[in-house]
């Protein structure tokens, strides 16, 4: 999983930039690798590319690995997204490659002027193709296709971001593998839910680092209160993705909101 930034063309419409997640998501228990412009949610309704394209077309898989497809692969899907971006007009919010299906998916939105042209174009590029290849073009302002078939969910976002964490780690000679001190934000709408939180979350052997009182939120009246939690972990991503799981579901039983976590860098000689 990586996290790359690309910047808007000059002329599109929207407010911000993309920034796409890549993320393993899971079907039938087989992996699926998905990339989402994360910042197209918040366009959303999209008046100005109000129809939705997707693209959906073999692929061939590793024949070490049946469940993935090969970088060469991946590169002539990268290859074939930038084609059908140039042709096609709209704006690129993603795609997902599904390896034990033999099949990816692009999506992308467009204005209505652009729908005629796209169908054509599309109709022209995939006409003969050696590849099995469909699409569908369908009124979808509200962005329906991009939510259910890529916008991650809240604990994708975290694996997300703790693979960030530990690139960062990896780039200063930290692994990871050693157990460290890792500490985990929550904020709460008062200190009761706070304490009841961490006092659950003891018996899972976390410890208690400080709770602090913050400014009530523009509009509110009452303050909001932060708890940070902390327990020895190694920064393993697939370890931290249980942890996560139990303390979102944890949060929202006392109103929180799990915010983030922080981790030191181990050196090599630390014990």
């Amino acid at each position: 999983m990586s996290l790359f930034h690309t910047n808007k063309r000059a002329g599109e419409l929207d407010a911000s930039d993309q920034v796409f997640y890549e993320y393993r998501e899971y079907f039938s228990k087989k992996p699926v690798l998905v990339t989402c412009d994360m910042n197209f949610v918040n366009t959303l309704p999209n008046g100005v590319r109000p129809f939705c394209v997707k693209v959906q077309m073999q692929v061939y898989t590793d024949s070490s690995n049946p469940d993935l497809v090969s970088d060469i692969e991946i590169q002539h899907l990268s290859s074939v997204r930038t084609l059908l971006g140039d042709h096609i007009g709209g704006r690129f919010v993603g795609q997902a490659i599904v390896g034990s299906q033999n099949l990816a998916f692009f999506i992308y939105y467009v204005p209505e002027r652009m729908v005629k042209q796209a169908k054509q174009m599309l109709a022209t590029a995939l006409t003969g193709s050696f590849r099995h290849t469909d699409y569908a073009v369908t009124y979808d302002p509200e962005g329906n296709e991009y939510k259910k078939y890529l916008y991650p969910n809240t604990l994708q976002i975290k694996q997300v971001e703790n693979t960030k964490i530990l690139n960062t780690l990896i780039g200063y000679g930290d692994d990871g593998t050693k157990p460290r001190p890792v500490e985990f934000h929550i904020v709460f709408p008062n200190k009761k839910a706070a304490m009841d939180f961490y006092t659950e979350s003891a018996e899972k052997s976390f410890r208690l680092g400080n709770i602090e009182e913050q400014p009530a939120p523009e509009g509110l009246v009452l303050p909001r209160y932060r708890l940070t939690i902390e327990r020895d972990l190694p920064f393993d991503i697939e370890l931290l993705d249980r942890v996560d799981e139990y303390l979102l579901d944890l949060a929202e039983k006392y109103e929180g909101d799990y915010q983030s976590l922080e981790t030191d860098i181990v050196s090599e000689d630390e014990d």
